[in-house]
């Protein structure tokens, strides 16, 4: 049942990426419109706010680095097969703004010849349910806001036309290190038997 889109409506909505290279933190910041009936509702109600993050592929969210969101009471669960993110946050009744840091990496792409390949993450959803304190049932209102906030990420990748360079480059840097770690192992054995003599 979606009850009170009034009560819990957005004056404020911040989607953005922060960070650089191939780690970033995928910052959503909500802040509630104070309707006047907000802190008595929150007051006789358990409400939870619950961010959901849909991520395209070649972004991940790690689910080691999202234990640290357990520490801010903010408890995540990830379906990496569907690229879901999952972040429930307590609404208190004093809660005025939302701030969720989700962390990401990028996956290597493939190799495109305009050096960057842009990703956009779609927009997350937020539902709110709110069940009565003093309500034995389990039934919970749910509320549904519209989040229409995309943010693209500008992954750079490898250039196609270079490959062959970058091939004889290793391959020649491979053959060097490697003849000069034998070398330099001939010449410190030699050394240590001319003093052993």
């Amino acid at each position: 049942m979606l009850v009170n889109a009034d009560i819990f409506g957005l004056s404020f909505l911040l989607h953005e990426l922060m960070g650089e290279r191939s780690h970033r933190q995928l910052v959503t910041t909500m802040e509630f419109y104070r309707h006047p009936k907000f802190t008595h509702f929150v007051n006789e109600h358990f409400c939870e706010a619950i961010v959901i993050e849909y991520l395209p592929t070649g972004i991940f969210s790690d689910s080691f680095e999202m234990q640290c969101l357990v520490g801010r009471e903010e408890l995540p669960s990830a379906l990496s097969n569907i690229s879901v993110v999952e972040i429930h946050i307590n609404v208190m009744s004093d809660a005025q703004k939302i701030v969720v840091q989700l962390p990401l990496h990028s996956r290597y792409p493939l190799l495109n010849s305009s050096d960057y390949i842009s990703i956009t993450i779609g927009k997350p959803h937020l539902f709110i349910r709110c069940k009565p304190k003093i309500s034995r049932t389990s039934t919970y209102s749910w509320t549904i806001i519209d989040l229409g906030v995309f943010v693209t990420w500008r992954i750079p990748c490898g250039n196609a036309l270079h490959t062959r360079a970058v091939t004889i480059i290793t391959f020649l840097s491979s053959i060097f290190c490697s003849l000069f770690i034998v070398l330099s192992t001939m010449y410190h054995s030699k050394k240590g038997k001319s003093k052993m003599e």
